[in-house]
């Protein structure tokens, strides 16, 4: 059975693509096979640094509609990890809707994830809530709190609404760990892949091994929902 985990947030700024880098580093850690999708025009963070990524375009656009199918034909060979752009909601589930998707996946063992990538704010939560609504426990949504982006979740944990409804299609929620912000700036500026980062001389031991620590525990986190194959720690990471 192949994934096709799409990565989240419907709004700008949460972390998609940073927690999208990370996951293609923990399939690259774990050699489990995969095909890189960067849909995100405005900001294709995910291909810059993964060359190799292909693009899709999700749009409603009837002319357009058939753009994305590729995503579904790469997900028949191996797992397929999808970098969203902002306010993606209405054109992806148009196209998983009118395709059929969900009931060709069955067909063909292709399960789609939703990793909602979230700061904790209002309307990060409120989107959330609309996109658990609309599939109704068809697709499987994790709730990724993102302390990169917010280090103050009482909000979150005192939203009745969205509690009742995480308990209701058994979302998975894990805490997504903070690199720090001066480290994710120059690992962005420099283009890098994590592996890249955590060799890269010039940011020193303790540089080098905040950046393994951080992987250390977004692996957990990831590892926490048993969606994604569990890992061996790699040499690289051993503290």
């Amino acid at each position: 059975m192949a994934n096709i985990n799409l990565i989240d947030g419907e709004k700008g700024g949460v972390g998609k693509s940073w927690v999208a880098r990370t996951m293609l580093q923990y399939l690259t850690d774990n050699k489990i096979s995969f095909t890189s999708i960067e849909t995100d025009r405005s900001n294709p963070t995910v291909l810059d640094i993964y060359k190799e990524s292909k693009t899709a375009v999700f749009s409603e656009n009837e002319k357009m509609a058939d753009v994305a199918d590729a995503i579904f034909e790469y997900a028949l060979k191996k797992t397929v990890v999808v970098n969203l752009p902002a306010q993606a909601h209405r054109a992806v589930a148009k196209w998983i809707d009118t395709k059929g998707l969900l009931d060709l996946g069955k067909e063909h063992d292709v399960t789609f994830i939703k990793w909602f990538v979230s700061d904790g704010e209002s309307d990060s939560i409120k989107l959330f809530t609309e996109s658990l609504e609309h599939y109704q426990g068809y697709i499987t949504h994790v709730f990724i709190k993102n302390w990169g982006r917010c280090d103050e979740w009482d909000y979150f944990k005192a939203h009745e609404e969205i509690q009742k409804a995480i308990a209701e299609y058994n979302v998975a929620v894990i805490d997504f760990p903070k690199l720090s912000d001066g480290r994710r700036i120059e690992i962005n500026a420099k283009h890098l892949t994590f592996e890249d980062a955590s060799n890269y001389s010039e940011f020193g031991l303790i540089g080098r091994n905040q950046i393994k620590t951080y992987l250390r525990e977004a692996y957990k986190a990831f590892e926490s929902t048993g969606l994604l194959a569990k890992t061996k720690q790699p040499q690289g990471l051993k503290a």
